[in-house]
């Protein structure tokens, strides 16, 4: 199964495409967050603690986007080549393709977050927080949770769902787990069957932004709570669960 996630891996980086995607969203951080000029609700941005947020949210977003794009059609793509059949025909299991397919694609999404960072040193060495960037290295691993998080849900979809429904779902999911907090309390105020059951989506949507905080807030040295960090962890390891089951037809 190794030799599957190394060969899944391989095939993604050799796509010129994600590469360009990576350059241009680095481009858009360094022109946000080094500009000095960004203003949020009419205030001006004009310290490091200030700007962190903005830097993370950027990386956050830019890399989710990345995942969504690299998990969308690769099991699909596998299947319309007819790569399936060849692997399958060798004694390998459709549980284990599946799951080596789906590592593959969180590898590459970590991937893309680490070449953006490179964005994220520009941005500390910008403020004059030069030695803070092995600690930005640390905080932006602790934000690809997120990007992992989204690039296996949007693999396990691409099992069953096709490309542009899977897209929507993913784009969506991320949306809802940015504004998770702010749509738990609409949720919560909300009366009647469709309260129950946005609360009840919202218990199963990923909380993207406690993440994204706990990245930033171990940047400007707050205290960091674990505990986000672990669920997002258990969910990687639920969601690739599911995988050993989902299967398509032509498997």
């Amino acid at each position: 199964m190794t030799a599957l996630i190394i060969n899944s891996f391989r095939e993604k980086i050799r796509n010129k495409t994600l590469y360009v995607t990576a350059i241009v969203g680095m481009l858009v951080m360094l022109m946000l967050t080094c500009t000095g000029g960004l203003e949020i609700n009419g205030q001006k941005m004009i310290s490091f603690k200030q700007m962190v947020p903005v830097g993370i949210t950027v990386i956050n977003l830019i890399g989710s986007l990345l995942a969504v794009m690299i998990s969308l059609n690769t099991i699909p793509n596998e299947f319309e080549r007819k790569t399936t059949h060849l692997v399958l025909v060798r004694g390998i299991r459709p549980w284990q393709y599946m799951f080596a397919l789906t590592v593959g694609n969180i590898i590459t999404s970590i991937l893309c977050v680490l070449i953006l960072f490179a964005s994220f040193a520009g941005f500390c060495i910008f403020w004059g927080q030069v030695g803070l960037i092995p600690r930005a290295l640390a905080s932006i691993i602790m934000l690809s949770l997120n990007t992992a998080v989204i690039s296996a849900i949007v693999s396990l979809f691409s099992i069953k769902l096709p490309a542009f429904i899977n897209g929507i779902l993913g784009i969506l999911i991320y949306f809802m787990g940015v504004f998770h907090n702010m749509l738990t309390v609409a949720a919560g105020a909300a009366d009647g069957a469709g309260g129950v059951v946005v609360r009840g989506v919202m218990h199963i949507i990923p909380d993207f932004i406690a993440v994204q905080n706990q990245a930033s807030n171990f940047l400007v040295g707050n205290p960091v709570d674990i505990y986000p960090l672990v669920v997002q962890l258990l969910c990687i390891y639920f969601v690739l669960t599911l995988t050993f089951v989902t299967f398509r037809k032509e498997v």
